[in-house]
């Protein structure tokens, strides 16, 4: 039940995460414009190299390490500390490197300041530590407060083209604000542990190894907004922030279930329950393949008008790379948990480093020549392969330890029924125009044809959902 409840406080924090840029999208897209919007998109893009280098990997270590030894309060806090402190020296670097590369560029100097509050933020991240101790509560809670003041603070402030400044800087410090507010409750947590006790450099080795794939993963989004600026303009890395913060949005429904399991299998494969990890590996790989089919496909069919209705005409690029990019939920839902959930937990890190690495190669080759020629749009397929790969090389480097017999006629069931409902809502999309109401209906109507094409197939794992429905609803109302 513990599980289920953290699943559902990470749903929550996703409903969140999906409400609030339905409000704060169109309306900063209106008010800044997509200049605006692409000075804020690439100068966060820069900032965010040094983010991943001061982070150095702990959100994935940090969480597995925390898991093995949860039990224990005094390793755990040993565990802990050690952790932090590597975090912190290399946030200090990382903010070291970042003032040289002030001192060498003139452009959006003042924008960058304004962003550099990242990079302190993540020496103050400690929501690897609740979410090792599957304690979800605390980064509902503290995200919940960031987003919602976040929100007000720019609704109430940000109201022309020349506040870009202030949009950024709210959103800076929001996100500092918010990690700095998991601090009070550590002593729950943790025990004071002398510092003569603490050796964190046992740790760098652990932490090098997952800071390369996490690294290489998280970087090549960066890469297609900096290379857009420079080959398309700055317009252009706006355009393309706006198509993948829709599919990223989506995408959290599914990367949650990763991100809860993590700790989870991790507590089981120390103690050696290695059947019960492959069985998790499984039905989650099922249950996300439902949802990942329906939410790309769905996305993909609303796609040719929405960027422009969503976000006002001058964003009507956003149609075509979104409907391009969407495709990618189904690729990224698949690595997330073969990757987080399974890949990391069982030690097996050199497989998922090798999965990313190469998917980012990829990326980067393909980047250029299809910016070249595409534009935005090829940066979108530079996305959607090289996330096609990273999924499929995981996928086969776990083969012989999973009976994939098992799991190709439940996927098969989703694809089929998400492609009859992709076309059903594409033709509505095409014919009707587009407004709130007929945004609602096409996915009403999706969701149902999916439903029913879901009934109609019956998928061995439709009982796992009805399982979860009902203990939900028990939950709910007992």
């Amino acid at each position: 039940m513990r599980l289920l409840k953290n699943y559902f406080y990470n749903i929550g924090y996703q409903v969140l995460n999906m409400i609030l840029p339905l409000i704060t999208g169109p309306y900063i897209a209106r008010v800044l414009g997509p200049e605006g919007v692409g000075i804020n998109t690439y100068t966060g893009a820069v900032i965010q190299y040094f983010v991943l280098f001061g982070g150095l990997g702990i959100a994935l270590y940090g969480n597995r390490q925390i898991a093995y030894v949860k039990s224990d309060k005094k390793e755990l806090s040993i565990t802990f500390w050690e952790i932090q402190i590597i975090k912190m020296v290399t946030v200090l670097l990382a903010y070291l490197l970042f003032l040289i590369y002030l001192a060498l560029v003139h452009q959006y100097r003042f924008y960058l300041v304004l962003q550099s509050l990242y990079i302190i933020a993540t020496g103050f991240d400690i929501s690897w530590l609740y979410e090792g101790v599957e304690d979800f509560k605390k980064t509902f809670t503290r995200n919940t407060l960031v987003r919602i003041t976040s929100l007000v603070l720019i609704l109430l402030f940000v109201h022309k083209s020349s506040d870009v400044w202030l949009y950024i800087l709210i959103l800076a410090i929001s996100n500092l604000g918010g990690y700095i507010a998991l601090w009070p409750t550590i002593s729950k947590v943790i025990k004071p542990i002398r510092i003569k006790r603490l050796n964190p450099l046992r740790h760098l080795p652990g932490t090098l190894a997952l800071f390369i794939p996490y690294l290489t993963l998280n970087v090549y989004p960066i890469i297609n907004k900096t290379l857009l600026k420079h080959f398309c303009g700055v317009t252009s890395s706006g355009y393309y922030e706006k198509s993948d913060v829709m599919v990223r949005m989506a995408l959290a429904f599914l990367t949650s279930l990763g991100t809860v399991m993590l700790p989870h299998t991790s507590k089981a494969f120390s103690d050696g329950k290695v059947d019960l990890t492959r069985r998790l590996l499984q039905k989650s790989f099922s249950l996300v393949s439902m949802m990942a089919f329906p939410i790309a496909f769905g996305m993909a069919a609303i796609a040719p008008k929405f960027g422009t209705f969503f976000y006002g005409i001058g964003f009507r690029p956003v149609n075509a790379a979104l409907f391009i990019e969407s495709f990618a939920i189904v690729f990224m839902g698949w690595s997330s948990i073969t990757g987080t959930q399974y890949l990391i937990p069982t030690r097996q890190t050199k497989y998922y480093t090798y999965s990313v690495i190469l998917g980012s190669i990829i990326n980067i080759l393909l980047d250029v020549p299809l910016i070249i020629i595409f534009g935005l749009n090829g940066a979108a397929l530079a996305t959607t392969v090289s996330e096609g790969f990273i999924a499929t090389f995981q996928l086969v480097s776990i083969r012989n330890q999973v009976n994939y017999r098992n799991w190709y006629q439940n996927i098969l069931k989703y694809f089929a029924s998400a492609m009859i409902m992709f076309f059903m809502v594409y033709y509505l999309n095409k014919n009707l125009y587009m407004n709130i109401w007929t945004l609602i209906i096409e996915i009403l109507i999706g969701f149902l044809i999916y439903g029913i094409m879901l009934i109609l197939t019956q998928p061995k794992d439709l009982s796992v959902v009805k399982s979860i429905v009902e203990k939900a609803m028990k939950r709910i109302f007992p």
